[in-house]
Order: C-alpha cells, then sequence, then structure tokens
C-alpha cells in the first residue's frame, strides 16, 4: 500500500533537499581540495589510454616521460648528479678509488683503483659506482640510510663545478619537460661574492636552455642550506659548550636569512635545513634550533614587516621512523616545524602519524596551504618506506593537504621526477586528472614570486586575466599550454598505435 504523504510536508521534503543541494554547491564553490584532479580541458581519451598504460612500466615511463611536470622544489644538486658524472670528474682529476674508506682521494696507502684501471675495468667501475649510489641493493652491514648519507663524504673530492652541475640538471629538466627548479645550494658569504655566483649560475642556466633550443624556459632559484649537525672548530675539537654551539648557530641562521632578504629578488628564495635528522646535534639540539630560526625570523620582520613576505623557509621535517629515530623526537618534529621554524613547506614529513595532534595538524595544514614536498624514492632508499601501503602520502592527500613530488637526490638514488610520478601512480592508484593536479601544485607552491594564475587553488578554476608582473602566473599558464599540446600529441600517438 502506497504510503500518503501530505502535500505540506512533502513541500518541507523538496525545500530541505534543495537547501542541503544550495549547501553542497556553495561549499564546493568556495573551496578546493588538495587533493584533487584537473577535469577541466582534460582529453578523456588521454585519461582513459593513461589507466590502461599504467598496467605496464614501460608504457607508463614513456607517457610520463613526455607529460608536463611543472617544479621539482626539493633537489640537492651534490646528490642530484649521477655518480657516472662523478666517476668521470675523478678520472679526469686523476684521483685514485681507496676501497677501504670506499672513496675517492688523491693518494693512499690503502688498496686501491687508480683512474686507469677505472677507465678498463667495468667490474672495477661498477664496484665504485655501487659505494657512490643506491644502485645496487645495499649489504647486510650497510642500510641504505647509512650507505646514502655516507656517499657524499665518499665521492666529495670528486664533484665537480656548480656550473657543470647546474648544466647537467637543467639539461635534465628540460627533457623532462620540467620548467622550475629550486636547488638546495648555499652561495658565498660576501656580499659582492654572491652577487658574481649569481651571475654564474644564470649564465650556465640560460647557455643550458640556449642549447636545447629555447624550447621550454626553465628558470631555477637558489635555498640557501644550513647544516643542522654543523659545528665550529672548538666544538670540533673540543668538549661541548651549549653557549658557543648556540651562538654559532645563530650566526649561521641570521647570516643565511639576511641573504634571503637581500637577494630574494635575484633567485635565492628560501631558507632550509641539511643533514640527517636522527643526527645526536640534530636530535638533542632540534629545539633549540628551532627556537633561534624563530628569533631571527622574527627579529629581521620586526625591522621590517615587508620582509615577512621574502623569509621562506622550507624545512626538512619528519624524515624519520622507528628504525632511526625513537618515538618521543617524532611527536612534534613536523607540528614545531611549522610553528617555530615558520616553515611553509616541510621536506618529507614521513613521521607525520606519530604527531600528538596528527588531524589538528593536518586541518592546519591544509587551511594555511603548508605543502609536502614528497621523495617516494628517497625515502624507499633511505628510510625502506616503499610501497603505498607505507607512505603517508594518502594521509596528506586525503585529508586535502597541498603535496608536490620531488626527487631529493636523484643522482644517488638513480631516479628523477618522471619515476617520482610513475611511482605515485602506481603506489597511490592515481589518475591522469590526479598527475595533472600534482603538477599544478607544485608551481602553486613553488616560491616564485607573484599571485597564482588559479582562483583559491583549484587548477580547474583559472582567472579571465593573468595577474600583473606575476611569475608564478605566467609558469601557471605556461603549463596550461604545454598541456594542451601534450594531450594533442598524445591524442594523436593513441590513434596511431590502435592503427597498427
Amino acid at each position: 500500500m502506497q504510503k500518503h504523504i501530505h502535500p505540506t510536508a512533502q513541500r518541507l521534503h523538496i525545500v530541505r533537499h534543495f537547501f542541503l543541494l544550495a549547501l553542497l554547491l556553495l561549499f564546493y564553490s568556495g573551496s578546493a581540495s588538495a587533493g584533487g584532479s584537473v577535469e577541466k580541458d582534460t582529453s578523456q581519451q588521454v585519461a582513459q589510454y593513461f589507466e590502461s598504460a599504467k598496467k605496464n612500466e614501460a608504457e607508463l615511463v614513456a607517457f610520463l616521460h613526455k607529460m608536463p611536470k611543472g617544479a621539482d622544489l626539493h633537489n640537492h644538486p651534490w646528490g642530484a648528479v649521477y655518480t657516472e658524472t662523478l666517476l668521470d670528474s675523478a678520472i679526469a682529476q686523476n684521483l685514485v678509488f681507496d676501497r677501504t674508506t670506499r672513496s675517492f682521494v688523491k693518494e693512499t696507502a690503502n688498496p686501491c683503483y687508480t683512474a686507469q684501471e677505472l677507465k678498463q675495468s667495468n667490474s672495477k667501475m661498477g664496484e665504485v659506482l655501487s659505494a657512490l649510489s643506491l644502485r645496487n641493493q645495499p649489504k647486510e652491514t650497510e642500510n641504505g640510510h647509512d650507505h646514502f648519507f655516507d656517499s657524499f663524504g665518499r665521492f666529495a673530492a670528486a664533484v665537480p663545478s656548480e656550473e657543470s652541475m647546474l648544466r647537467e640538471q637543467v639539461g635534465r629538466a628540460i627533457s623532462q619537460k620540467i620548467r622550475y627548479l629550486e636547488l638546495m645550494t648555499e652561495p658565498p658569504r660576501e656580499e659582492e661574492a654572491v652577487r658574481s655566483w649569481l651571475q654564474q649560475m644564470g649564465a650556465a642556466r640560460r647557455e643550458t636552455i640556449s642549447q636545447a633550443g629555447g624550447a621550454w624556459n626553465v628558470d631555477v632559484a637558489y635555498i640557501v642550506p644550513i647544516n643542522r649537525n654543523a659545528l665550529p672548530d672548538s666544538l670540533k675539537n673540543g668538549p661541548w659548550n651549549q653557549e658557543v654551539y648556540e651562538e654559532f648557530f645563530t650566526q649561521e641562521v641570521r647570516q643565511a636569512l639576511t641573504a634571503i632578504v637581500r637577494f630574494s629578488d635575484q633567485g635565492i628564495r628560501s631558507l632550509t635545513f641539511l643533514d640527517p635528522e636522527d643526527s645526536w646535534i640534530s636530535r638533542t639540539q632540534f629545539a633549540v634550533q628551532m627556537r633561534i630560526l624563530d628569533q631571527e625570523w622574527r627579529r629581521l620582520v620586526a625591522e621590517n614587516p615587508a620582509n615577512a613576505d621574502k623569509l621562506k623557509v622550507n624545512l626538512h621535517a619528519g624524515e624519520l621512523t622507528l628504525a632511526y629515530s625513537p618515538y618521543e623526537p617524532m611527536r612534534n618534529r613536523i607540528s614545531q616545524s611549522i610553528a617555530l621554524g615558520h616553515a611553509s613547506r616541510v621536506g618529507h614529513g614521513i613521521s607525520i602519524q606519530w604527531e600528538d595532534d596528527v588531524y589538528g595538524l593536518l586541518r592546519q595544514m591544509r587551511d594555511y596551504k603548508t605543502a609536502v614536498e614528497i621523495c617516494l624514492t628517497s625515502n624507499e632508499g633511505i628510510l625502506n618506506v616503499a610501497g603505498g601501503d607505507k607512505h603517508p602520502f594518502r594521509l596528506y592527500w586525503d585529508a586535502d593537504v597541498p603535496v608536490a613530488l620531488c626527487t631529493d637526490d636523484e643522482g644517488i638514488s638513480r631516479s628523477n621526477l618522471t619515476m617520482e610520478y610513475a611511482r605515485a601512480a602506481q603506489w597511490f592508484g592515481l589518475s591522469y586528472g590526479h598527475l595533472k593536479w600534482l603538477a599544478f601544485s607544485s608551481l602553486e607552491y613553488s616560491y616564485l614570486p607573484g599571485e597564482s594564475f588559479f582562483i583559491n587553488g583549484d587548477f580547474n578554476r583559472p582567472k579571465t586575466a593573468l595577474p600583473q608582473g606575476s611569475a608564478k602566473a605566467i609558469l601557471e599558464q605556461q603549463l596550461r599550454k604545454d598541456f594542451q599540446r601534450f594531450e594533442a600529441d598524445m591524442e594523436q600517438n593513441i590513434r596511431l598505435m590502435k592503427s597498427r
């Protein structure tokens, strides 16, 4: 028997539904999901092909290699140089490889390989390359974490000039359709030397782009790093003195932040801290480091409120697991890096699940658009955080926290940004629209100056006019055009493959 509904109740029922629908539409129009999908102007044919390409790594990599990728925001030049380049540099300098210390040196009394031997023996060359990178699984006596961080000291004597490293990295970026790099590298100390350094780096960048035909307007920004574990000579060679350490670290932070204020318009964008977070100094002095960073940041802003817009900070935070850290440091490592360290981006963020107020922190990061630099290959090689069931990517993504895929140290890790996108697609089941979102996100949360080209961070809603004088908006608009060309080309390629 059909139940009779009173007309008044029926009208109230309809009104209630329309009211709820209006609320949903209002919510959708007023907020954008950080973990979203770009559907506007996206080729459905290309999106469907991508789903099938994910089933085969060769097809997936071929697709992603040509896909525009926006930016790489977490990139260490020393770690980005491929170990073959370091090997060639060592041979050119006639260095020897000390097999005991597993490092390049000028001379040694230990068993070693000469430059001539390395030229002629594949097995000896392979031993060296494995010592300097994560290309093979580490031995049982040396895990990925220790192998990775030890690599820098092993190849330090063979590192080529910064200009040549920049040429290699920019060339790689151009070939992978990357439009912007933020490189964690330290300029000289003196102001005039900084200006000269910036000119040399700019010349090397322009030369590389010119050689590539100028097809891709790759930009480069430099980030001033501070070593978490750096010490003055008195502490290296003598007993620990807390007062001496704090005075030393204060001067390091002050000098770095001052450089950013002076040279932000010339490409020095941000401050970061280097060195492993699980080291003794990082672990015991973290609160001191955050206090000093907060103090110096506030001092410069008090001197000139306009400095607040220039003083960008992106801290390595939470690159920790229980294998390499006690439980206690992970309870606030990310939250304190944001609250006291003024980090507008955090690198890695692996330990987020151990934060005391994890869901409150995720809401805060979402609301204040504090982005996370996700480095999947690095996290797998160093921390053994591998696969979608172990990595916290989904915790950030599902909470609408902005994320950007980055390489970290692609030379040591034997990876590149193409493979970071491939891993993200396979590990987390991301669609083509999701990867487009990630590409735009990398530019949106970069330290490029100027307003965004998009409304409220929604990459489906471009502004009708380009914001005046915005370097960020220019690259974001160009990325949209890059995707249009890419999808048009892919549609032709798909038809070609289907015709065979």
